[in-house]
């Protein structure tokens, strides 16, 4: 099936010169294929590798140049045929005086050629761009039955996994009444841990106000201190003026976790949250310990996912800068926002 579009220049070629005979044969009541038939297969040759040469820039401008100029259907035929009356009368003009084509009246014969190869030629054009446009129409169908697939495949794993966040959180409000309440920290912790995760399961994918963001951070941090050596040094500074300014949910968080999970050393932690010009700044830098961590053989996905978040909620709207160092491990994330 991939040869025969191969062939297609080929056969119009063909059926492009044998119009050519029958009208200038015909009309002289000679013979078909009269006079020369060294001259005529030149002809012949002539006018296939025009068409091959015709389909490659057809094609190529289909899918390259096209799409970059996006032009009018009006504009697009307009120049096709501005570019076929230039080819065809320029290789007649050339073979005619190099000798691989013989004109009879110079004149009639470019009419003739234009008559017929032109029409033929733009005819040929459409029938490229049709197919191209009913490719491109199938490939957008079968786009849009893979998200209807992947949404309907989420939406079952969203039903099936239903039922463990209830069975958690009544586990956990269990534990925590079975606790004392003069162990005021192991319920302080269960209530913290519970915030997190309401605000992971339920917080939705649509944008919140930022301060729900710092509030889910700080529970986090707070929570992440209790399990910390005393030794950690937490510096943690959110700009006042962060408020309403609408983000989407969990991007900082997965940063958040890399510094409590690899912080050593010196173990210090720096976070900075600051708004500017429409933009949010989050910084967040780590000590790390002397030696690295020997590798578990497992890799980290929270920054690829994030990464990947990123790309999908804010394209080419923010930055995303990891320096590492030997002592210490630095994150740079900018976020553009919209206003309220």
């Amino acid at each position: 099936m991939k040869i025969l579009p191969r062939l297609y220049p080929l056969f119009l070629g063909i059926v492009m010169f044998n119009f050519i005979r029958l009208t200038t044969d015909l009309a002289k009541n000679e013979a078909f294929w009269a006079n020369s038939m060294r001259f005529h297969l030149q002809a012949l040759a002539v006018t296939v590798f025009m068409c091959y040469v015709f389909d490659y820039e057809s094609r190529y401008f289909l899918d390259k140049v096209k799409p970059r100029l996006n032009l009018s259907p009006a504009a697009e035929y307009f120049l096709t045929f501005l570019k076929l009356f230039v080819m065809v009368n320029l290789l007649i003009f050339v073979g005619d005086h190099i000798g691989l084509l013989h004109l009879g009246n110079t004149w009639v014969d470019y009419v003739i050629a234009d008559v017929i190869y032109i029409p033929l030629l733009f005819m040929y054009y459409i029938l490229l761009r049709s197919g191209k446009m009913e490719k491109e129409l199938q490939n957008r169908i079968l786009q849009l039955e893979k998200i209807k697939v992947d949404q309907l495949e989420m939406e079952l794993k969203f039903l099936r996994f239903q039922y463990h966040p209830h069975f958690l959180f009544n586990a956990l409000n269990t534990v925590y009444f079975q606790i004392d309440e003069k162990n005021e920290a192991p319920r302080r912790t269960i209530e913290m841990l519970s915030d997190l995760l309401r605000y992971q399961l339920y917080g939705g994918s649509q944008k919140v106000p930022v301060q729900k963001e710092i509030d889910y951070l700080r529970t986090y941090m707070n929570m992440q201190k209790l399990r910390m050596s005393e030794r950690l040094r937490l510096d943690v500074s959110f700009s006042p003026s962060l408020c309403e300014q609408p983000v989407y949910p969990l991007l900082f968080l997965p940063l958040v976790e890399n510094a409590f999970k690899y912080v050593g050393g010196d173990y210090r932690i720096d976070c900075r949250m600051t708004d500017e010009a429409g933009k949010i700044l989050f910084e967040i830098t780590n000590s790390l310990p002397p030696l690295p961590p020997s590798p578990s053989g497992k890799k980290g996905i929270g920054l690829e996912n994030l990464k990947r978040r990123l790309e999908l909620l804010y394209p080419e709207k923010h930055s995303l800068v990891i320096k590492k160092e030997p002592e210490q491990y630095s994150v740079k994330l900018m976020i553009e926002i919209d206003a309220l």
